[in-house]
């Protein structure tokens, strides 16, 4: 069961590391195996065997992530850019609370760092709205 659950988990950091102003880390974060995944990518041949068991599902589901959700949100961009700009940024506005609580308390410099990286990716998908009119959102991959 857990190198399912490991896969989706993995479909997702996928999904989100081709989505904009969405980080895989982040997500990773949100999903609760930065840590583990950190340590496995760092001690990979201290314990093979079980990283490899974890690392294998995750890589497996981020490329079936990538691969799958990308034709999906291509579409959605060029049908629904706005909607699909605004999905985004409450996701990015949702992650925060989220970010803030591993950010270690007593460190002010930390949470400035945080907050400075939101407002400026929010003022980044704001500035993304004034495009030439008539043209199609990443129409390169067209």
């Amino acid at each position: 069961m857990c190198f399912f659950k490991n896969l989706i988990i993995g479909f997702f950091i996928g999904a989100g590391a081709i989505l904009p102003g969405v980080s895989s880390g982040v997500l990773c974060v949100i999903l609760g195996i930065y840590e583990k995944l950190l340590n496995s990518i760092l001690q990979f041949f201290s314990n093979l065997k079980e990283n490899l068991k974890f690392l294998v599902p995750i890589f497996i589901g981020a490329f079936l992530g990538m691969v799958l959700f990308g034709n999906i949100l291509i579409y959605l961009f060029n049908t629904y850019p706005l909607q699909i700009q605004s999905i985004f940024i409450g996701l990015i506005l949702g992650s925060i609370p989220s970010l803030l609580k591993q950010v270690n308390n007593n460190s002010k410099e930390n949470s400035f760092n945080i907050i400075f990286l939101i407002i400026s990716a929010l003022i980044r998908n704001f500035f993304s709205y004034y495009r030439k009119p008539h043209t199609k959102l990443y129409s390169k991959f067209f």
